[in-house]
Protein backbone atom coordinates (compact mmCIF):
# COMPACT_ATOMS: atom_id res chain seq x y z
CA UNK A 1 0.00 0.00 0.00
CA UNK A 2 1.68 3.29 -0.48
CA UNK A 3 1.86 5.60 1.81
CA UNK A 4 0.48 8.75 0.09
CA UNK A 5 -2.20 7.53 -2.63
CA UNK A 6 -2.52 9.74 -5.22
CA UNK A 7 -6.31 9.52 -4.63
CA UNK A 8 -5.81 11.69 -1.25
CA UNK A 9 -5.48 14.56 -4.20
CA UNK A 10 -8.43 13.82 -5.98
CA UNK A 11 -10.69 13.40 -2.57
CA UNK A 12 -9.11 16.69 -1.26
CA UNK A 13 -10.10 18.33 -4.35
CA UNK A 14 -13.49 17.06 -4.48
CA UNK A 15 -14.47 18.40 -1.59
CA UNK A 16 -13.06 21.79 -1.72
CA UNK A 17 -10.95 21.13 1.49
CA UNK A 18 -8.42 24.26 1.38
CA UNK A 19 -5.97 22.20 3.90
CA UNK A 20 -3.81 19.82 1.26
CA UNK A 21 -2.77 16.33 2.11
CA UNK A 22 0.94 16.66 3.61
CA UNK A 23 3.91 14.46 3.24
CA UNK A 24 4.22 11.79 6.28
CA UNK A 25 5.95 13.83 9.12
CA UNK A 26 9.92 13.38 9.55
CA UNK A 27 11.16 11.72 13.24
CA UNK A 28 11.51 13.86 15.03
CA UNK A 29 14.79 13.91 15.82
CA UNK A 30 15.11 14.49 12.06
CA UNK A 31 12.60 17.33 12.50
CA UNK A 32 14.63 19.16 15.11
CA UNK A 33 17.81 18.61 13.45
CA UNK A 34 16.52 19.34 10.14
CA UNK A 35 15.25 22.59 11.17
CA UNK A 36 18.36 23.21 13.08
CA UNK A 37 20.54 22.97 9.70
CA UNK A 38 22.35 25.72 8.66
CA UNK A 39 21.83 26.50 5.11
CA UNK A 40 22.43 28.91 2.75
CA UNK A 41 25.28 30.58 4.74
CA UNK A 42 27.32 32.65 2.21
CA UNK A 43 27.17 35.82 3.66
CA UNK A 44 25.05 38.17 0.91
CA UNK A 45 23.33 41.60 0.56
CA UNK A 46 19.47 42.51 -0.75
CA UNK A 47 19.91 44.63 -3.47
CA UNK A 48 15.98 44.94 -4.54
CA UNK A 49 12.70 43.85 -4.07
CA UNK A 50 9.52 43.73 -5.20
CA UNK A 51 6.26 42.37 -3.85
CA UNK A 52 7.97 38.55 -2.63
CA UNK A 53 10.88 38.74 -5.29
CA UNK A 54 14.00 39.73 -3.80
CA UNK A 55 17.06 40.24 -5.60
CA UNK A 56 20.72 38.88 -3.32
CA UNK A 57 24.22 40.07 -4.14
CA UNK A 58 26.92 37.40 -2.68
CA UNK A 59 30.22 38.85 -0.67
CA UNK A 60 32.95 38.25 -2.95
CA UNK A 61 35.81 35.63 -2.20
CA UNK A 62 38.68 36.71 -4.01
CA UNK A 63 39.84 40.11 -5.04
CA UNK A 64 39.94 38.96 -8.55
CA UNK A 65 36.57 39.87 -10.65
CA UNK A 66 35.20 39.62 -13.95
CA UNK A 67 33.61 41.38 -15.95
CA UNK A 68 30.74 39.70 -16.38
CA UNK A 69 28.37 39.07 -13.90
CA UNK A 70 26.05 35.70 -12.95
CA UNK A 71 22.46 36.36 -12.00
CA UNK A 72 21.36 32.32 -10.87
CA UNK A 73 17.62 32.29 -11.11
CA UNK A 74 15.84 30.08 -8.37
CA UNK A 75 13.02 27.54 -9.32
CA UNK A 76 9.16 28.60 -8.29
CA UNK A 77 8.82 25.92 -6.23
CA UNK A 78 11.62 24.89 -3.21
CA UNK A 79 13.55 27.53 -1.62
CA UNK A 80 16.63 28.73 -3.55
CA UNK A 81 19.41 27.54 -0.46
CA UNK A 82 19.95 24.67 -2.34
CA UNK A 83 22.70 26.24 -4.48
CA UNK A 84 24.24 27.46 -1.26
CA UNK A 85 23.53 24.66 0.84
CA UNK A 86 26.42 24.37 3.01
CA UNK A 87 30.08 25.99 2.18
CA UNK A 88 31.62 22.80 0.63
CA UNK A 89 28.70 22.26 -1.84
CA UNK A 90 27.50 25.75 -2.58
CA UNK A 91 26.98 26.67 -6.66
CA UNK A 92 27.08 30.10 -5.45
CA UNK A 93 30.68 29.31 -3.73
CA UNK A 94 31.67 28.22 -6.88
CA UNK A 95 31.88 31.13 -8.93
CA UNK A 96 32.67 33.21 -6.25
CA UNK A 97 36.17 31.73 -6.00
CA UNK A 98 36.07 32.28 -9.60
CA UNK A 99 35.94 35.97 -9.43
CA UNK A 100 32.36 36.27 -10.42
CA UNK A 101 29.84 38.92 -9.84
CA UNK A 102 27.00 36.37 -8.53
CA UNK A 103 23.40 37.84 -8.10
CA UNK A 104 20.40 35.37 -7.53
CA UNK A 105 16.69 36.21 -7.78
CA UNK A 106 14.79 34.68 -4.88
CA UNK A 107 10.85 34.30 -6.08
CA UNK A 108 10.04 34.49 -2.30
CA UNK A 109 7.03 32.55 -0.88
CA UNK A 110 3.85 34.33 -2.77
CA UNK A 111 0.21 34.57 -0.80
CA UNK A 112 -3.01 34.39 -1.89
CA UNK A 113 -2.78 38.13 -2.82
CA UNK A 114 -0.49 36.91 -5.51
CA UNK A 115 -2.98 33.75 -7.35
CA UNK A 116 -3.07 36.09 -10.26
CA UNK A 117 0.64 36.16 -10.77
CA UNK A 118 1.91 34.33 -14.47
CA UNK A 119 4.52 33.89 -16.28
CA UNK A 120 4.27 37.73 -18.16
CA UNK A 121 5.15 39.10 -14.21
CA UNK A 122 7.64 36.29 -13.64
CA UNK A 123 9.55 37.04 -17.16
CA UNK A 124 9.03 40.34 -17.88
CA UNK A 125 8.30 42.31 -14.92
CA UNK A 126 10.50 40.92 -12.29
CA UNK A 127 12.94 39.04 -14.05
CA UNK A 128 13.64 41.76 -16.42
CA UNK A 129 14.22 44.47 -13.89
CA UNK A 130 16.24 42.30 -11.68
CA UNK A 131 18.47 41.72 -14.64
CA UNK A 132 18.61 45.84 -15.73
CA UNK A 133 19.14 46.24 -11.79
CA UNK A 134 22.30 44.17 -12.20
CA UNK A 135 23.12 45.83 -15.44
CA UNK A 136 22.99 48.97 -13.72
CA UNK A 137 24.75 48.32 -10.44
CA UNK A 138 27.65 46.59 -12.05
CA UNK A 139 27.92 48.97 -15.65
CA UNK A 140 27.79 46.03 -18.10
CA UNK A 141 26.03 45.75 -21.19
CA UNK A 142 24.87 41.99 -20.56
CA UNK A 143 25.01 38.98 -18.31
CA UNK A 144 25.55 35.55 -17.40
CA UNK A 145 21.57 34.02 -16.80
CA UNK A 146 22.54 30.95 -15.02
CA UNK A 147 18.42 29.06 -14.30
CA UNK A 148 17.93 26.36 -11.56
CA UNK A 149 14.94 23.81 -13.09
CA UNK A 150 11.85 26.19 -13.63
CA UNK A 151 14.03 28.87 -12.93
CA UNK A 152 15.55 27.51 -16.41
CA UNK A 153 12.37 28.04 -17.93
CA UNK A 154 11.62 31.30 -17.22
CA UNK A 155 15.69 32.61 -17.91
CA UNK A 156 14.79 30.61 -21.40
CA UNK A 157 11.71 32.87 -22.29
CA UNK A 158 13.38 35.89 -20.88
CA UNK A 159 16.74 35.32 -23.08
CA UNK A 160 14.22 34.70 -26.21
CA UNK A 161 12.60 37.88 -25.57
CA UNK A 162 15.82 40.07 -24.47
CA UNK A 163 18.55 38.04 -26.26
CA UNK A 164 20.52 41.87 -26.02
CA UNK A 165 20.97 41.51 -22.44
CA UNK A 166 22.38 38.17 -21.72
CA UNK A 167 25.51 37.29 -22.80
CA UNK A 168 25.45 33.52 -21.78
CA UNK A 169 22.33 31.26 -21.13
CA UNK A 170 23.05 29.09 -18.46
CA UNK A 171 20.51 25.88 -17.78
CA UNK A 172 20.40 23.44 -14.54
CA UNK A 173 18.12 20.69 -15.05
CA UNK A 174 15.76 22.51 -16.91
CA UNK A 175 12.22 22.21 -17.41
CA UNK A 176 12.07 23.44 -21.83
CA UNK A 177 10.06 20.20 -23.78
CA UNK A 178 7.65 18.59 -21.73
CA UNK A 179 6.78 16.25 -24.74
CA UNK A 180 8.62 13.48 -22.30
CA UNK A 181 7.39 9.74 -20.81
CA UNK A 182 8.70 10.02 -17.14
CA UNK A 183 9.87 12.03 -14.34
CA UNK A 184 7.46 14.44 -13.04
CA UNK A 185 5.19 14.49 -16.67
CA UNK A 186 4.17 11.36 -15.85
CA UNK A 187 2.18 12.47 -13.03
CA UNK A 188 0.18 15.62 -15.00
CA UNK A 189 -0.46 13.22 -18.20
CA UNK A 190 -4.39 13.06 -18.48
CA UNK A 191 -6.83 15.40 -18.13
CA UNK A 192 -9.78 13.42 -16.71
CA UNK A 193 -7.25 12.37 -13.84
CA UNK A 194 -5.39 15.57 -12.71
CA UNK A 195 -6.79 19.07 -13.10
CA UNK A 196 -4.48 22.01 -12.45
CA UNK A 197 -7.62 24.43 -13.02
CA UNK A 198 -9.16 22.66 -10.00
CA UNK A 199 -6.26 22.89 -7.80
CA UNK A 200 -6.23 26.77 -8.56
CA UNK A 201 -9.94 27.14 -7.94
CA UNK A 202 -10.00 25.40 -4.51
CA UNK A 203 -6.53 26.68 -3.12
CA UNK A 204 -6.02 29.57 -5.29
CA UNK A 205 -2.42 28.94 -5.42
CA UNK A 206 -1.17 25.41 -5.88
CA UNK A 207 -0.15 24.66 -1.95
CA UNK A 208 3.38 23.84 -1.47
CA UNK A 209 2.75 20.66 0.81
CA UNK A 210 0.44 19.47 -2.15
CA UNK A 211 3.59 19.63 -4.83
CA UNK A 212 5.93 18.22 -2.38
CA UNK A 213 3.46 15.19 -2.17
CA UNK A 214 3.43 15.01 -5.81
CA UNK A 215 6.76 14.73 -6.22
CA UNK A 216 7.41 12.07 -3.71
CA UNK A 217 4.59 10.08 -5.62
CA UNK A 218 7.53 9.51 -8.11
CA UNK A 219 9.53 7.17 -6.23
CA UNK A 220 7.82 6.29 -3.04
CA UNK A 221 9.98 4.18 -1.66
CA UNK A 222 13.00 6.35 -1.85
CA UNK A 223 11.34 9.43 -0.63
CA UNK A 224 9.60 7.20 2.01
CA UNK A 225 11.94 4.46 3.33
CA UNK A 226 14.63 4.12 1.11
CA UNK A 227 16.79 7.40 2.15
CA UNK A 228 16.20 6.87 5.83
CA UNK A 229 17.60 2.94 5.70
CA UNK A 230 20.95 4.85 4.00
CA UNK A 231 20.64 7.39 6.95
CA UNK A 232 20.09 4.32 9.67
CA UNK A 233 23.73 2.85 8.13
CA UNK A 234 25.34 6.11 8.59
CA UNK A 235 24.11 7.35 12.02
CA UNK A 236 27.59 7.41 13.01
CA UNK A 237 29.14 9.74 10.98
CA UNK A 238 28.04 13.52 11.52
CA UNK A 239 29.07 15.01 8.29
CA UNK A 240 26.80 12.69 6.44
CA UNK A 241 23.85 13.31 8.90
CA UNK A 242 24.53 17.25 9.11
CA UNK A 243 23.98 16.63 5.13
CA UNK A 244 20.89 14.95 5.22
CA UNK A 245 19.33 17.27 7.62
CA UNK A 246 20.13 19.86 5.19
CA UNK A 247 18.88 18.32 2.23
CA UNK A 248 15.76 17.30 4.48
CA UNK A 249 15.52 20.74 5.23
CA UNK A 250 15.42 22.14 1.64
CA UNK A 251 12.91 19.12 0.47
CA UNK A 252 10.05 20.32 2.75
CA UNK A 253 10.62 23.68 2.26
CA UNK A 254 8.51 24.00 -0.32
CA UNK A 255 6.71 27.46 -1.09
CA UNK A 256 3.27 28.24 -2.91
CA UNK A 257 3.08 28.14 -6.54
CA UNK A 258 0.86 31.26 -7.71
CA UNK A 259 -2.91 29.77 -9.31
CA UNK A 260 -2.23 31.56 -12.67
CA UNK A 261 1.61 30.19 -13.21
CA UNK A 262 0.72 26.84 -12.08
CA UNK A 263 -1.92 26.82 -14.71
CA UNK A 264 0.48 27.90 -17.30
CA UNK A 265 2.93 25.62 -16.76
CA UNK A 266 0.62 22.61 -16.63
CA UNK A 267 -1.52 23.62 -18.84
CA UNK A 268 0.07 26.05 -21.53
CA UNK A 269 3.90 24.34 -21.51
CA UNK A 270 3.10 20.98 -20.22
CA UNK A 271 -0.11 19.50 -22.26
CA UNK A 272 0.23 22.10 -24.69
CA UNK A 273 3.85 22.43 -24.99
CA UNK A 274 3.70 25.91 -26.44
CA UNK A 275 7.21 26.67 -25.56
CA UNK A 276 9.27 24.38 -27.48
CA UNK A 277 6.31 24.28 -30.47
CA UNK A 278 6.55 28.50 -30.70
CA UNK A 279 3.42 29.05 -29.74
CA UNK A 280 3.61 30.25 -26.22
CA UNK A 281 3.07 34.31 -25.88
CA UNK A 282 4.18 36.60 -23.40
CA UNK A 283 1.70 39.92 -22.79
CA UNK A 284 2.10 40.73 -26.84
CA UNK A 285 4.60 38.96 -28.12
CA UNK A 286 5.24 35.32 -29.30
CA UNK A 287 8.81 33.72 -27.45
CA UNK A 288 10.67 32.74 -30.68
CA UNK A 289 13.13 30.05 -29.89
CA UNK A 290 15.04 31.05 -32.72
CA UNK A 291 15.75 34.65 -31.41
CA UNK A 292 18.16 33.15 -28.61
CA UNK A 293 21.55 33.39 -30.57
CA UNK A 294 23.85 32.98 -27.17
CA UNK A 295 25.97 30.37 -26.07
CA UNK A 296 24.00 28.11 -23.72
CA UNK A 297 25.16 25.41 -21.67
CA UNK A 298 23.09 22.61 -20.45
CA UNK A 299 23.47 20.53 -17.31
CA UNK A 300 21.97 17.38 -16.73
CA UNK A 301 21.67 14.61 -14.49
CA UNK A 302 21.15 11.22 -16.05
CA UNK A 303 19.72 9.85 -13.19
CA UNK A 304 17.72 13.06 -12.56
CA UNK A 305 14.12 11.28 -11.22
CA UNK A 306 12.06 14.25 -11.50
CA UNK A 307 13.50 16.24 -14.97
CA UNK A 308 15.04 13.80 -17.72
CA UNK A 309 17.57 14.90 -19.91
CA UNK A 310 15.18 14.73 -22.97
CA UNK A 311 12.81 17.92 -21.08
CA UNK A 312 15.76 19.84 -22.58
CA UNK A 313 18.12 18.61 -25.67
CA UNK A 314 14.94 19.20 -28.17
CA UNK A 315 15.23 23.25 -27.03
CA UNK A 316 18.60 22.93 -27.90
CA UNK A 317 18.30 22.36 -31.20
CA UNK A 318 15.22 25.19 -31.50
CA UNK A 319 17.70 28.00 -30.91
CA UNK A 320 20.30 29.85 -33.52
CA UNK A 321 22.78 29.58 -30.95
CA UNK A 322 26.28 28.05 -32.49
CA UNK A 323 27.85 27.49 -29.25
CA UNK A 324 26.14 24.56 -27.17
CA UNK A 325 27.63 22.35 -24.96
CA UNK A 326 25.78 19.77 -22.67
CA UNK A 327 27.13 18.73 -19.54
CA UNK A 328 25.37 15.49 -18.60
CA UNK A 329 26.59 13.98 -14.86
CA UNK A 330 25.61 10.77 -13.59
CA UNK A 331 23.85 12.21 -10.32
CA UNK A 332 19.77 12.54 -9.87
CA UNK A 333 18.40 16.24 -9.51
CA UNK A 334 19.18 16.89 -6.22
CA UNK A 335 22.64 15.93 -6.74
CA UNK A 336 23.49 18.13 -9.04
CA UNK A 337 23.51 21.24 -6.80
CA UNK A 338 24.26 19.51 -3.62
CA UNK A 339 26.34 15.72 -4.24
CA UNK A 340 29.91 15.49 -3.44
CA UNK A 341 31.01 13.97 -6.87
CA UNK A 342 29.01 17.45 -8.57
CA UNK A 343 31.65 19.76 -6.48
CA UNK A 344 34.78 17.50 -7.08
CA UNK A 345 34.02 17.37 -10.69
CA UNK A 346 30.99 18.58 -12.31
CA UNK A 347 31.34 22.42 -10.80
CA UNK A 348 34.61 23.11 -11.97
CA UNK A 349 34.01 22.42 -15.66
CA UNK A 350 30.64 24.06 -15.91
CA UNK A 351 32.45 27.67 -14.20
CA UNK A 352 35.07 26.64 -17.00
CA UNK A 353 33.10 26.97 -19.30
CA UNK A 354 31.80 30.30 -17.88
CA UNK A 355 35.47 31.68 -17.67
CA UNK A 356 35.87 30.81 -21.57
CA UNK A 357 32.96 33.19 -22.33
CA UNK A 358 33.84 36.08 -20.07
Amino acid sequence: MPFFPADRISAALETGVRKPPSPRAKPPFLTRRSAAADVGQTPHEEMYAENKLSLVRYDPLVDRRRETPVVLVSAIINKPYILDLQPDRSVVRQFLERGFDVYLVDWGSPSELDSSLGIDDYVARYLSRCVDEVIERVGCDSIHLFGYCTGGTLSAIFAALSPQRVRTLGLLAPVLNFDVDGGIFRLWGREESYSPNRVADVYGNAPGPLLTLEFSLIAPFEYHLGRYLRLFDHLDDETYVDHFARRLRWGFDSVDVPGRLYRQFLVDLYRENKLQTGRLTVGETNVDLDAIDRPIVNVIGSADQFIPPEASRPFLDATESDDIEVIEFPTDHVGLSAGKASHDDLWPRVCAWFEDRS
